[in-house]
């Protein structure tokens, strides 16, 4: 397509793009928008097909017009882009004489020998030069892991192999039945429990305070005291007791009002720790205890290598934002805004948090994770720009082993991973942009100037 096209530049993330389409490219478009509505127009009084030019442009004309003046403007943006070479972001911000916001259906007033003009405000990648990248001095954590901390791991390995059994050491009644002895800290209690609102008129019940639950007295499970009411009574006893509601609590018209409620501790249990052995270790897919102390303290010193690893590159990240101060692109930042969203989202759900909590938690922290999408922009581009000037880049090989990784870790055949990425280029794009940029930490880390601590 002919384009006169010319470039402003206001900033180092915005190009401002005047384009000009030929008015011999608006009539070739709307005679041959014409010609393809002529061809199936069935209008009283011609035969399907036959009805001249000059009828078809009075009943269509304006729609065909509104179709032209939009493809034309997306087809030759799209065309001064590749031109000009810009690495757009986000959606582009069109001005024209001939469109007239609000004059009505078809609010442009795009006609045969007239040019096409119109402005682009597009925002792009900007070209950053990085300084002062390599060198950096920093700070490598010593890892640490001690005889106690391995203990920790076996006791929680141990635990979890725990079983759940009534309690002992209560009286016996009149009945014969034995009861439990008092309910303590860390004992599990089967409760039926139903409450409802003080109010100056009684108790008005409400949905949701009431039912049967599994309660690890401690646990902080319930809202603050309530435990604590349960402490010292035994299986078959019942208690009525009243409690506030925290003043930060989620439901807005219970915070801070005064609830009552009623409990009945059905069953009183306790756990039971199975004996620490070989025959345990083995149960769990160990050879022995000393094979599950050793690959407890394993497992530690990786976890905690990555930790520090993952603190050294960040004090990385954070120097090289701090030699080079630069304009973001708003779209870029917005969307990174959303994906920490969506992740944090996902995060508070499966904690049990409900959808209204999870919009007051977004909403007050919105003006951080903004801060924190910013400098994870802003990390991106520098690393990429580093990845450009140093020509690094990821081998296919480097790909089939991240492959092959992912799918031991998922479980899954390293094939159907290989199809998805073939389904979904966009996907293996994120997959290898990833790589480049952990390839280029490295590169850093490894240019970088490091003490230990």
């Amino acid at each position: 397509m002919e384009l006169h096209v010319q470039v402003e530049k206001p900033s180092n993330i915005v190009r401002k793009l005047t384009v000009k389409v030929p008015s011999k490219v608006v009539e070739s478009r709307i005679q041959k928008g014409l010609m393809q509505v002529q061809r199936t127009a069935s209008l009283k009084g011609f035969r399907k097909g036959h009805a001249p030019l000059s009828v078809i442009k009075q009943y269509y004309g304006d729609d065909i017009r509104h179709d032209v003046y939009h493809n034309l403007i997306d087809e030759s943006l799209r065309e001064a882009v590749r031109e000009q070479n810009l690495m757009i972001v986000g959606r582009p911000t069109i001005e024209a004489s001939e469109h007239q916001i609000g004059a009505g259906e078809h609010d442009h007033t795009i006609r045969e020998g007239q040019d096409l003009i119109y402005t682009a405000t597009v925002e792009v990648i900007p070209e950053v030069e990085v300084k002062g990248y390599t060198g950096l001095a920093l700070t490598r954590e010593k890892v640490d892991v001690t005889s106690e901390d391995v203990e920790k791991v076996i006791d929680g390995l141990c635990d979890s192999q725990a079983e759940l059994v009534p309690v002992s050491g209560g009286l016996v009644g009149s009945d014969g039945k034995s009861t439990s002895r008092p309910a303590k800290v860390g004992d599990f209690a089967d409760i039926s429990f139903s409450g409802g609102m003080v109010t100056s008129t009684g108790i008005e019940e409400k949905a949701g305070m009431k039912g049967d639950r599994l309660l690890q007295i401690g646990s902080n499970t319930f809202i603050p005291g309530f435990e604590d009411q349960v402490i010292g009574l035994s299986a078959g006893e019942t208690k009525t007791f009243r409690i506030k509601f925290p003043e930060e609590y989620h439901e807005k018209e219970i915070q801070g009002k005064e609830a009552e409620f009623t409990v009945t501790i059905q069953e009183l249990k306790e756990k039971k720790l199975p004996v620490l052995d070989d025959e345990l270790s083995k149960s769990m897919g160990y050879e022995s205890l000393a094979d599950m102390k050793k690959k407890a303290e394993e497992h530690l010193t990786r976890e905690r290598t990555n930790e520090v690893e993952g603190k050294l590159r960040a004090e990385l990240v954070k120097k090289l934002i701090e030699k080079n101060e630069f304009e973001v692109p708003k779209a870029l930042v917005d969307a990174q805004v959303r994906a920490l969203i969506q992740e944090w989202a996902e995060q508070l759900k499966q904690q049990g948090a409900n959808d209204q909590m999870i919009q007051q938690a977004v909403i007050q922290e919105l003006e951080e994770l903004k801060k924190r999408a910013k400098s994870q922009v802003r990390a991106s581009l520098i690393l990429e720009s580093i990845a450009k000037k140093e020509d690094i880049s990821v081998k296919d090989e480097e790909i089939e082993t991240e492959l092959a990784n992912n799918a031991l870790a998922m479980r899954v055949n390293v094939e159907r991973l290989r199809e998805y990425y073939a389904k979904n280029p966009g996907r293996k794009e994120d997959l290898v942009f990833r790589l480049r940029q952990d390839k280029t930490l490295g590169f850093l880390v490894d240019k970088a100037k490091i003490k230990s601590s």
